[in-house]
């Protein structure tokens, strides 16, 4: 299991005690990999499509736990040999769908949903534990980390500029530095200094990888200091034989 594996399967685990931090954590979720179906007769269905089943059985967790509803899980296999599985929850009734978009504030009195499920300026941020649990369900949706023993790289995916300079925004308030590069048609938020992913694990609350991170970079950093010391002391010997 990769190292973005093992901090997701624990992200998988954490659940928010607080009701307002779980809709915090479904609204990144539905935010970064949700869509909305709506019938001709306008009934609302909400789903989520993950490649990977923590986040699958998070996001049916959390929606058992909140709202209590029923929920549809479908497994659907790739085409090509060797293709990853790709886990779809989905809301397919109206009156609970309804009940989840009204929650996480992605549809308005009227009915209308946000453009692109847009979270800006939603009030389901305002708590700093609800910004910690944005956080984790963003990465759940659509974040990576590479493996600490070969370079230190922290990114979530964002499908559009404004939702990467919110992520981004949120993340300074817990004083860590993102920044945003687009990649294709998508906007990455990301960060590779190795003590602030630290922080941000501390942040997204995994601290059995933060533990894991933290030995890998004492290791890496000795070995760094003793290399220097090395190549210190045989120069100096150099200059001396000279």
């Amino acid at each position: 299991m990769s190292f973005s594996s093992k901090v997701k399967e624990e992200l998988s685990r954490q659940l928010s005690s607080a009701r307002h931090c779980q809709i915090a954590e479904i609204a990144a979720i539905l935010s970064l990999c949700g869509r909305i179906q709506i019938s001709e007769n306008d009934r609302y269905r909400v789903k989520i499509h993950t490649e990977n089943e923590a986040v699958a059985r998070k996001y049916f967790t959390l929606l058992k736990k909140t709202f209590n509803i029923r929920t549809d899980v479908s497994i659907r296999s790739g085409i090509n040999p060797g293709r990853s599985r790709t886990y779809i929850v989905a809301v397919r009734e109206h009156e609970e769908a309804l009940k989840v978009l009204q929650a996480v504030k992605l549809i308005n009195s009227q009915g209308e949903i946000g453009e692109n499920l847009s979270l800006i300026r939603n009030v389901v941020l305002q708590n700093a534990c609800c910004r910690r649990a944005f956080i984790r369900g963003a990465f759940l949706a659509a974040g990576s980390i590479s493996a600490p023993e070969k370079f230190y790289h922290f990114e979530i995916v964002c499908p559009t500029e404004p939702k990467a300079e919110q992520l981004k925004n949120i993340i300074a308030t817990f004083d860590i530095e993102a920044k945003i590069v687009p990649r294709k048609k998508y906007y990455v938020v990301y960060i590779k200094e190795g003590s602030q992913i630290v922080d941000i694990l501390n942040v997204m609350e995994a601290p059995v990888s933060l533990m894991e991170l933290e030995n890998i970079r004492i290791v890496k950093e000795m070995r760094g200091s003793v290399n220097r010391q090395v190549n210190c002391e045989t120069a100096n010997i150099n200059k001396t034989v000279s």
